[in-house]
């Protein structure tokens, strides 16, 4: 699953994270704005065929996003 996650310190900044199967997390990037976050965030779902996208605790499948 990909997660995007607000940064406490830097409130404009969020963090994409992605985890596999066996609930490892990686950061995959950091960047400035939700919308931007959202459009990193389905291209790398698109590349890894992830379904599901984790946007600050509501989960939304690739393709309603």
């Amino acid at each position: 699953m990909i997660k995007i996650i607000k940064n406490a310190n830097l409130p404009q900044w969020f963090s994409i994270e992605i985890s596999d199967k066996l609930g490892f997390t990686d950061v995959f990037d950091e960047v400035q704005g939700r919308a931007l976050a959202i459009k990193v965030a389905k291209k790398l779902a698109r590349k890894e065929k992830i379904k599901h996208i984790n946007v600050e605790g509501f989960i939304a499948e690739t393709e309603e996003l």
